[in-house]
């Protein structure tokens, strides 16, 4: 709210909300009204600001995603504007208009998130203060439904405990509090076994992406990837290795991204002299080996080489014995 922008007169505000029926809506704790009005205080009560906390006593207004029946149209924003306030009315917009099937997965993914306007169907990265409210707003929404309704908490108790979760980061302090207290009891409990059973894919900085995928098609037969806005990598098997270029690192990161500060073992169904014939008809110059050296299974046979930036690449063979199968036509 800016400086110069008058306070708004809370009684005014719940008159409005009278005048549209708020206290007639059954709601789950009472009425539309009296929801509306513990968001607030949640809201004051985890120190969020005056436009916030006016903008959670107004959410609803125009509707939401999971609640269809609006007190205004949003052809009325003008109205609500100069009842509340230019940013809490637009806070409301915000939240009302939140496609939350589109925006609630992708949060906690590490990637900006693209909201979604459910009225207008525009997309758009909205601005992290912006975002933030949203998550205190829908937070302290959901924990009164919670709160309140024994069903709904059963039911939407898990989805909740892993929303909230995943958007921790965007949630104030006694925001995580109020949902590690209320949600805690829905969510998976403490892992007791391995936590991951695989690997995905990792990360590698590079001076120059092209170089990288060139070296690593020619000589370990990697193939070359291009997935989200042109963003390059490369696959074998069930893994893959995505390059950033070095300065221009997507978010999040390394701590210190350097190029050749990898060190990488690769798997071959082959023997070591295969290997050995193949990076000398490559032009790739040994580093060391073969050496025997133990893997994640035992022990096995390593070749080592370096990649054009200089990272370690260990190509290793198991024994036979071991259950790796020599490449079909070996």
């Amino acid at each position: 709210m800016s400086r110069n922008e008058p306070q708004p007169d809370r009684a005014r505000i719940e008159d409005f909300l009278r005048e549209r029926g708020a206290d007639r809506i059954p709601h789950p704790g009472g009425t539309l009204l009296a929801h509306l009005g513990r968001v607030e205080r949640m809201l004051d009560e985890w120190g969020a600001g005056p436009d916030v906390r006016t903008a959670g006593l107004c959410h609803a207004a125009y509707g939401t995603d999971g609640f269809d029946e609006a007190l205004i149209g949003t052809g009325e924003r003008a109205r609500l504007a100069a009842l509340v306030g230019e940013r809490a009315e637009e806070l409301v917009h915000f939240y009302a208009s939140c496609d939350r099937s589109a925006v609630y997965p992708q949060l906690g993914q590490g990637s900006p998130v693209v909201f979604r306007d459910r009225f207008s169907g525009a997309e758009g990265v909205p601005a992290e203060a912006d975002l933030r409210a949203l998550m205190e707003i829908t937070a302290a929404n959901e924990l009164d439904l919670v709160e309140h309704n024994a069903d709904l908490a059963a039911r939407y108790g898990p989805d909740l405990a892993d929303l909230f979760t995943r958007s921790r980061g965007l949630l104030s302090a006694p925001a995580q509090e109020a949902c590690t207290r209320l949600l805690g009891r829905y969510g998976a409990g403490p892992v007791t076994g391995p936590l991951v059973g695989g690997l995905d894919h990792l990360v590698l900085t590079v001076a120059d992406v092209e170089a990288g995928i060139a070296f690593y098609e020619r000589v370990l037969g990697m193939r070359p990837v291009t997935f989200g806005d042109g963003r390059r990598a490369l696959a074998f098997g069930t893994v893959k290795i995505n390059l950033h270029p070095a300065g221009r690192e997507l978010l999040p990161h390394a701590a210190r991204p350097t190029p050749g500060s990898a060190d990488l073992c690769l798997v071959t169904p082959y023997p070591q002299a295969r290997v050995l014939e193949h990076l000398a008809a490559c032009g790739v110059p040994v580093e060391a080996g073969p050496v025997p050296r133990t893997g994640a299974l035992g022990p096995f046979t390593s070749t080592y080489l370096r990649d054009p930036d200089g990272n370690l690449v260990e190509i290793s063979s198991y024994p036979q014995e071991q259950g790796h199968q020599a490449a079909p036509g070996s």
